[in-house]
């Protein structure tokens, strides 16, 4: 029989040698996360994107697998398509802009050159320059094969998105539970989950989506009107502005009129300086149709069905602002998820870490979010998952995902 000694000392060496493994599996776990890093946050806003769909379709008994499937196919790939063209556009017409007016500014540049998920803006101008129409046939050639470069990166880059917003979905819960009901003996960890989960989804759902929607309708409309508008009261760089627009949405009362009236002053300042007064027509359609279908519908009715007054709206604009100034352009996505977790992390995390005690903070029991079980198993939540459902050694209800 060996020494216990012996033993003890084996044991130390195999731990010391489990340990490295470990360490050099997460370290290259966060290298290709880091590498993909743009994907794996779109995806974490895709997943609070779809998954009130995913719950919504609960009440038609379909399997979890289906409703993640359908969700994604309904609402995922659509956003996603529509999301990606109208960032194309907007950033080639800001580029554009900045070339036109020779602006210098090295933010501005760092921003309009940033790598979005491995693929650059330079690219994607190429590429869109290359396969016009009015193109000769060699840069026609040429134009078409950055095309089909950059579709494949994309394809790429979509096929992983939709993969990880799906298993997120499906699984995404039971795993919390797991990270939860293993690491988290105190509860803390279950009441800061709590806490960001309703918040990321106001953020992300909400907010983030009304913005995208609001600049959608913004860049169609601007668009239109330029089609049956003469010159002189056109608006210039129509997807920027409308982009720019659905950004402004986000500012309380004032919203998108930091655009477009601006824009309708500038055309009324440009027909008193040209004496022509008959356009003033044009300019007073704009500002109906631009506040009815860009401003107030917008705001009225998607603000009101799906969006959130959890975050502070000043801190969200700087987030917005700074995101992709610092991380690049997913950066308008990871900013406000960071924004989410530092605000929690100093409303329960801090006490805790500073007292030992864990605050109260006031979040709805659980039974308010209980949801009904899943037709195919998994981790599910009834009234009795309440408080009456708490670990006995801890006291802590466990966290389950509404």
């Amino acid at each position: 029989m060996a020494p216990i000694v012996e033993v003890g000392e084996a044991q130390f060496r195999q731990r010391i040698v489990l340990g490295l493994l470990l360490l050099a599996l997460v370290a290259l776990a966060a290298y290709i996360v880091e590498t993909f890093v743009a994907v794996v946050v779109v995806a974490v806003f895709l997943y609070y994107a779809v998954r009130p769909i995913y719950r919504l379709l609960r009440r038609f008994d379909l399997p979890k697998r289906v409703r993640a499937a359908l969700a994604l196919v309904l609402f995922g790939v659509p956003f996603l398509v529509l999301l990606a063209y109208t960032l194309a556009i907007v950033l080639v017409e800001a580029a554009q802009l900045v070339d036109q007016y020779g602006v210098q500014d090295q933010l501005v540049r760092e921003i309009l050159d940033a790598d979005l998920g491995g693929i650059e803006l330079s690219e994607l101008e190429e590429a869109i320059a290359g396969a016009g129409a009015a193109a000769p046939i060699a840069s026609l050639g040429t134009g078409v094969l950055g095309v089909l470069g950059l579709a494949s990166s994309l394809v790429v880059q979509l096929m992983i998105l939709v993969l990880l917003t799906y298993y997120m979905l499906i699984d995404g819960p039971r795993f919390v539970d797991w990270l939860l009901e293993t690491f988290d003996r105190d509860g803390v960890l279950t009441a800061y989950v709590r806490a960001v989960d309703p918040e990321l989804s106001a953020t992300l759902f909400g907010n983030i989506v009304n913005v995208f929607v609001t600049a959608a309708v913004g860049i169609v409309v601007f668009s239109l009107y330029n089609l049956v508008a003469p010159p002189i009261v056109q608006v210039p760089f129509p997807a920027l502005l409308g982009a720019l627009a659905g950004l402004g949405s986000l500012v309380p009362v004032i919203g998108i009129k930091l655009v477009y009236v601006p824009v309708a002053l500038a055309f009324l300042a440009r027909l008193v300086v040209e004496g022509d007064y008959a356009p003033l027509v044009y300019v007073a359609g704009f500002v109906a149709v631009v506040g009815v279908l860009v401003d107030a519908i917008p705001d009225l009715v998607i603000r009101g069905l799906i969006s959130g007054e959890n975050t502070h709206t000043g801190l969200l604009i700087v987030a917005y602002i700074v995101g992709p100034a610092v991380f690049g352009l997913y950066g308008l996505f990871l900013a406000p998820i960071l924004l989410v977790l530092l605000i929690n992390a100093g409303l329960i995390l801090v006490p805790y870490v500073v007292s030992g005690e864990l605050p109260d903070t006031k979040q709805a029991t659980l039974p308010e979010f209980v949801a009904p079980p899943d037709p195919e198993g998994g981790p599910k939540s009834s009234p009795g998952d309440g408080p009456a459902g708490a670990d006995r050694a801890t006291g802590v209800t466990p966290y389950r995902e509404p």
